[in-house]
């Protein structure tokens, strides 16, 4: 038992280290900047696990499901997401088409249950939970609002289940969230914000990280054998980062004195989330589940910068209004074993995600809107070993931005908002 456990330990350690060393690379694809890439296998079923909740990422979805699983069981992957999204803006009548950087992110996961008795079950995962990533070249339309926006996390969750009986189980945990945020934009000392003339670009650069606490509950109930119920619950967290924010001044700008280095702190609120989801197994072999998640965004109703020094660019503090609404984002999942002699499972899924960002607030760290995803995957057993690949297509609705003076908006169109994301599992059960 203690070797077993002490290898367990070893290949979740080493997944937190690929972790850290990915830089975190959580990127929004869903509902605000929210991620739910958290297995191959989840993937490949839009999501749809609260209710089934039966392997080790259990723990990310609805950790109440993790006494479904017997001995100790591990899982862990990446999923490797490639968006693509086309901006036009338009000043003095101009129109200038251009597009986000194409870059691929890797968000990573890991997670390990194990069974202590027949009532009680222990499980820690590893996994990102909300991640944004919006670049574009630092010379584009937009640069006087943003040119480059990273705001990564990765979440340490362990969590305690307990099976009541053969119906009901719960389950309690606590997760340690690490946010970092790195933001970039341009500042034109004249006022002018001209997007055609860079000579008077001031470049400003905020880097600011924390460690932020949250809990989670779940609860799951299967009154027969057909149908399953799961709840999932996951805190709001505020997030108190620190950091600096530095200037780069060109040649020939006599703003030295207005732009200086400084010690900043940055405070956000990220969302509490309900999570609701009814399996039904109308044949041993085949599985439907239908999910609904509210993410209650109104807590991100603004971001806050309190710079140490208030001749870093002749103010004390700003703050930035998001005033994002709550939403809701719908999941289905159909998972089918077609042969009793092989342990073969194929999976369909597709998801409909709404967008907080009310009009008039949208910007360029996030300029999405309303998006669907259709999925599809399959996973393969091999005694103890677990194998499980996903591909999913995301597109997004068209969306048109307002110009707002003194924000560094202007009129915009987003389109072809599309992202393609592969998934990649492998599971090991003790």
């Amino acid at each position: 038992m203690k070797i077993k456990f002490t290898i367990c330990l070893s290949m979740l350690l080493a997944l937190v280290g690929l972790a850290l060393s990915s830089s975190l690379c959580g990127r929004a694809q869903a509902s605000g900047f929210a991620l739910y890439e958290w297995s191959a296998r989840g993937n490949a079923l839009g999501g749809a696990m609260i209710a089934k909740a039966d392997d080790a990422s259990a723990i990310a979805w609805n950790a109440a499901g993790i006494t479904q699983l017997e001995g100790t069981q591990t899982l862990a992957g990446v999923s490797l997401i490639s968006p693509s999204n086309d901006i036009t803006t338009s000043y003095n009548g101009v129109d200038t088409e251009e597009s986000i950087n194409k870059k691929v992110f890797v968000p990573p996961h890991a997670y390990i249950s194990h069974q202590v008795n027949d009532s009680l079950w222990l499980g820690v995962g590893t996994f990102t939970r909300f991640g944004l990533g919006t670049s574009f070249d630092q010379n584009w339309s937009g640069r006087y609002s943003s040119y480059d926006t990273e705001i990564n996390s990765f979440s340490v969750n362990p969590n305690l289940a307990y099976k009541i009986n053969d119906y009901i189980s719960f389950a309690l945990g606590v997760e340690l969230m690490y946010v970092r945020a790195d933001l970039r934009k341009k500042i034109d000392p004249t006022g002018a914000n001209d997007p055609y003339n860079t000579t008077n670009d001031v470049d400003q650069r905020i880097i600011v990280d924390t460690v932020s606490p949250g809990f989670n509950a779940g609860l799951r109930i299967t009154p027969n054998d057909e149908w399953a119920i799961g709840f999932s619950y996951r805190s709001e967290m505020l997030h108190h980062a620190s950091g600096s924010a530095s200037y780069n001044v060109p040649d020939g700008v006599s703003t030295a004195t207005r732009f200086n280095d400084a010690s900043i702190t940055m405070s956000m609120n990220t969302p509490s989330m309900y999570m609701l989801g009814v399996e039904y197994k109308p044949i041993p072999n085949l599985s439907l589940e239908a999910d609904a998640i509210y993410s209650a965004w109104s807590a991100y109703s603004d971001i806050s910068y309190n710079f140490a020094d208030s001749k870093a660019i002749g103010i004390s503090s700003v703050t930035v209004n998001k005033k994002w609404e709550d939403v809701w984002r719908f999941q289905l999942g159909v998972e089918y074993l077609p042969l009793d002699d092989f342990d073969l499972a194929l999976r369909a899924g597709y998801v409909y995600d709404q967008s907080p960002i009310r009009e008039g607030y949208a910007d360029y760290m996030l300029p999405t809107n309303d998006r669907q995803m259709v999925s599809t995957g399959l996973g393969m057993t091999f005694d103890n070993f677990v194998v499980d690949v996903s591909y999913n297509y995301l597109w997004m609705k068209d969306r048109t931005i307002e110009a707002r003076a003194g924000t560094g908006i202007l009129d915009t169109k987003t389109a072809n908002g599309l992202t393609h994301i592969v998934g990649l599992s492998l599971g090991y059960n003790f």
